[in-house]
């Protein structure tokens, strides 16, 4: 295996000058340098976090090393699969010896896609030579939730064009724990904009409460809000069934999870993205119960079921046992 030099701790490259950046023709053959300034720079102005940035921007920039200093290529048009596969395979560390972890492994695909994909949205005329690498399996859940770099990927990838609304819409109320049941029920007068907050209604399975939206979620929620009125439905635009506005609602998420290339992942489904959101409460606060709360689950063996925790050793519902 092709050894990665460097570690964890490689901290990205700086920015080169605006006059640089932005008076350089973009084509297939721009310098990989140059154009790896320009993809920082559209990551940096994204709303995403400041370690996502930090970490897709060190792993992107290795990449580059990767492919000048290794391989001698100097041209986006002359990376092939084989060079983004050896990379996301490759070693790390002193020794270099052992294939990498599957959690390492997926978040290297994932910094890499969302790499291409911006080079795209500059202009660049490329596919993505990571999309038929398929990975081991990050869990043996049915549905797992999914990662931050992950949720990263989604939001990119959601917004499919530039004055696309609905489904990075959905996307943010799925990652305000909204599922594709809820999604189609959810208003305009539902959103709490001051407080950055929805309504989710609840359906036959869980309960009503408020879903907390991301920045990223609000930007989008209120982008989609424009030119509605107050009791419009937010994201779902027909008069069907109940099942018809599940399956549409269903349709928008997957449809992001398959442009990304997340949804080859056989552990990950539409209720990846909810559960993600599960995680993250259960990080931040420890407890399996403020889970249940605000995911609207009625059980904690439930809560704990969506996240993907096994909770059969502690003696209470907090994380680790710590009551």
């Amino acid at each position: 295996m092709p050894k990665i030099s460097g570690g964890r701790n490689l901290a990205p490259v700086p920015n080169p000058p605006s006059s640089t950046i932005d008076s350089a023709p973009l084509g297939s053959t721009v310098a990989l340098s140059l154009l790896l300034g320009k993809v920082l720079r559209q990551l940096n102005g994204a709303r995403f976090t400041d370690q996502t940035v930090q970490r897709m921007a060190e792993i992107m920039t290795r990449f580059v090393t990767y492919l000048e200093k290794g391989h001698g290529i100097r041209s986006i048009a002359d990376v092939a699969e084989e060079h983004a596969e050896g990379f996301i395979f490759a070693s790390t560390g002193i020794s270099g010896r052992g294939r990498p972890t599957p959690a390492t492994m997926h978040l290297r695909r994932s910094a890499l896609r969302l790499y291409f994909r911006i080079a795209r949205e500059l202009g660049m005329s490329i596919g993505d030579p990571t999309l038929d690498l398929l990975l081991p399996a990050r869990s043996s859940l049915a549905t797992r939730p999914l990662t931050d770099d992950e949720i990263t990927l989604g939001r990119s990838f959601s917004l499919n064009t530039l004055n696309a609304t609905r489904r990075p819409a959905a996307w943010a109320l799925a990652e305000a724990t909204a599922r594709t049941s809820e999604i189609p029920h959810v208003r305009v007068q539902d959103v709490d904009a001051a407080a950055s907050r929805v309504w989710v209604s609840g359906s036959t399975k869980v309960e009503p409460r408020w879903g907390q939206l991301s920045e990223w979620g609000l930007q989008q929620v209120l982008r989609r809000m424009e030119g509605l009125r107050k009791d419009d439905l937010l994201v779902y635009e027909g008069n069907g069934s109940e099942q018809s506005r599940q399956a549409s609602s269903c349709i928008a998420i997957s449809q992001t999870l398959m442009d990304s290339g997340l949804d080859r992942e056989q552990d990950v489904r539409p209720g990846s993205v909810v559960a993600w959101a599960g995680n993250k409460i259960f990080e931040e606060t420890g407890s399996i119960d403020a889970v249940a709360r605000r995911l609207g689950v009625r059980s904690l063996d439930r809560a704990a079921g969506v996240i993907g925790w096994d909770w059969a050793g502690s003696s209470c519902g907090e994380k680790g046992g710590n009551c």
